[in-house]
């Protein structure tokens, strides 16, 4: 496992035109949509328009890229096209796909407070764009991807929820401090 080939895969992704594109607008779109959506919805704002970025970011890696298959091949069988294989962090591409969800789903549960939520929703956005490359060519659908994705994002949804309890506890203590000090006050000045 090597982080320097890691981070070459990495920027090799992220060099080609049709990923900077799609990762720009995908951000300003999508950022600018969760956010609207955060202040209609009572949800944390920043967090929600940085998990509408890190949503731009998965996108654009997965489906922002050439094909690997002739263009405007549809399949009508998407599963039928699926690499049956399994979890594994053993190159890079597999430890990439393992942090392809987790800005993503990090960022939603601290904006939402719906660890549950966000989890089926990274699970099922794993699926979809999988099939997405299955029936259009835009990549490859492997049953790998879906696992390493899904653990990713399980894992970040939990750091995000712990997050999200130590930040109530340490917000509601602070806030319970605050209101029973006037009460106090008022005791001593008797």
């Amino acid at each position: 496992m090597s982080a320097r080939q890691d981070a070459y895969i990495a920027e090799l992704v992220l060099s080609q035109p049709e990923v900077v594109a799609g990762l720009f607008l995908g951000c300003l779109g999508i950022g600018t949509a969760a956010l609207f959506l955060a202040r209609r919805l009572g949800w944390r704002p920043v967090p929600a328009a940085l998990a509408g970025c890190g949503l731009a970011l998965a996108l654009a890696v997965t489906l922002g890229r050439p094909g690997v298959l002739d263009a405007g091949v549809l399949t009508t069988d998407p599963i039928g096209w699926c690499v049956a294989n399994e979890f594994s962090l053993t190159g890079s591409l597999q430890r990439l796909n393992l942090l392809m969800l987790v800005p993503f789903a990090f960022f939603a549960t601290t904006a939402t407070g719906r660890p549950v939520v966000v989890l089926a929703l990274s699970a099922g956005l794993s699926g979809t764009v999988e099939l997405v490359q299955a029936t259009t060519g835009l990549g490859v659908c492997e049953a790998q991807d879906f696992a390493n994705n899904t653990v990713g994002a399980t894992f970040a949804v939990l750091v995000a929820w712990l997050v999200n309890l130590l930040v109530t506890a340490v917000t509601g203590s602070a806030r319970a401090e605050r209101e029973d000090r006037p009460a106090r006050d008022q005791a001593t000045t008797r």
